[in-house]
C-alpha cells in the first residue's frame, strides 16, 4: 500500500488530498481509512461524522457536502455488487422499539425556506452515451430479501385499477411495475 499526503492548496483544491493505492488481491476487505465510535452513554445522541457545506453565496451548477465515487476503467468490475455509498445498518435483540433505517433523509424547511423550481427528497438521473442501456436494461431500485403474501412488505396480485404507467423494480428474482396514476386514485 502506498500513501501520500498532501498539505495546502493543491491543483485548485484547499485542505488535504490523500492518495492510497491498494494492490492487494484476494477476498480480504480493504479500509482505505476508518472512523469507529463507541457510545456506552445511555440516553446519548448522534456518534457521527459529520461533513457540513455551509453555503453562504448563490453556488454554481452543484453542491454536495459528501461526494461517494467509484470509477470503473476499461477492464475494471465487480463481481459482485458494486455502489458508490453503502448504508448498513445492523439490528440486535435490544433494536426491540425506535424507528430503524439504514438511510435517513431529512429535507429541512424552517420559515424563510423556498423550495426553487423542483424540490424532492431523492433525486436520481443517469447520463451519459449509452443511457439507452440503462434505459432498457436497468431497474429503479433492486429490493433483495423480501418474500410477497399477505400482510408483508410486498404484496402480489393486487389491482387498484387503471394506471398511467408504471416503473420497473426488481424484487428478489422478478421485476415488478410500480404503477403511476396521472391522478390522485380515489
Amino acid at each position: 500500500m502506498a500513501l501520500t499526503t498532501f498539505s495546502g492548496p493543491v491543483a485548485s483544491q484547499n485542505g488535504f488530498i490523500t492518495t492510497i493505492n491498494d494492490t492487494s488481491t484476494g477476498a480480504a476487505t480493504f479500509n482505505a481509512s476508518t472512523t469507529e465510535v463507541t457510545m456506552t452513554g445511555a440516553g446519548g445522541v448522534g456518534g457521527r461524522t459529520l461533513f457540513q457545506l455551509n453555503a453562504d453565496a448563490a453556488l454554481g451548477s452543484f453542491s454536495n457536502a459528501l461526494k461517494a465515487n467509484v470509477v470503473y476503467g476499461a477492464t475494471g468490475r465487480t463481481t459482485g455488487l458494486g455502489s458508490a455509498f453503502v448504508a448498513e445498518l445492523t439490528l440486535s435483540a435490544g433494536t426491540t422499539s425506535g424507528t430503524y433505517a439504514p438511510v435517513e433523509i431529512e429535507l429541512n424547511a424552517p420559515a424563510s425556506a423556498s423550495t426553487g423550481t423542483r424540490t424532492s427528497f431523492i433525486y436520481a438521473s443517469t447520463q451519459g452515451a449509452n443511457v439507452a442501456t440503462v434505459d432498457t436494461n436497468g431497474v429503479f431500485f433492486n429490493l433483495q430479501g423480501l418474500t410477497a403474501g399477505a400482510g408483508k412488505m410486498l404484496v402480489a396480485g393486487t389491482t387498484l385499477g387503471t394506471a398511467y404507467g408504471g416503473l420497473r423494480v426488481r424484487v428478489g428474482n422478478a421485476n415488478y411495475w410500480v404503477p403511476l396514476y396521472a391522478a390522485e386514485p380515489t
